[in-house]
């Protein structure tokens, strides 16, 4: 079922069905490529290959924990918002929390708000689960990203190396940020 956002505008989540996986394949590569092209050696290939194929994609739907959304403005897809919880890192144990697991918006819809709505949307069904956190990871090559979460109350938690090996070296570093819901 549909999860209009806010009354004034035609900001919405749509769940993701298994059979929209070639949907959800093409808005990613497009918008996931046009972001992180620069850290990979292949340009992303292996990385959107590996998230967004139809294995992955079921067996993220299969999950209970698990909450996949487009995002869409109109009848146009956006981008994505996917949120798990209860869920804690495995590098540190941040109990009773949900993972904002992906947040992507298309170039077009950034500095527009568009992603406070989002996070705040998060926010929302988190405390009325009974969550008491929000944790998140961001890459240490995304200032812009890192500054967005900062202004949403999100703090530097744990900062650790990613090991895939496409990842050109320099860009591998990765944070967990996290924010309080209680």
């Amino acid at each position: 079922m549909k999860i209009y956002l806010n009354s004034d505008s035609n900001l919405s989540l749509n769940p993701i069905q298994a059979e929209d996986q070639p949907i959800l394949y093409a808005l990613m590569d497009e918008i996931y490529r046009e972001a992180y092209r620069y850290v990979w050696t292949d340009q992303g290939d292996w990385y959107v290959n590996l998230i967004y194929n139809q294995h992955t994609l079921y067996k993220e739907l299969k999950r209970a924990t698990s909450n996949y959304f487009f995002v869409e403005a109109g009848e146009r897809k956006i981008g994505i918002l996917k949120y798990d919880f209860p869920f804690s890192p495995k590098e540190i144990a941040i109990p009773e929390a949900m993972k904002l697991h992906r947040l992507y918006l298309h170039s077009d819809f950034q500095g527009k708000g568009v992603a406070k709505i989002l996070v705040d949307h998060c926010e929302r069904i988190g405390q009325e689960n009974g969550l008491k956190s929000i944790w998140l990871e961001v890459m240490s090559c995304q200032p812009q990203a890192k500054k967005f979460y900062q202004k949403m109350g999100f703090g530097h938690l744990l900062s650790y190396q990613l090991d895939f090996e496409r990842i050109i070296p320099e860009y591998r570093g990765i944070e967990i940020w996290q924010k309080s819901l209680v």
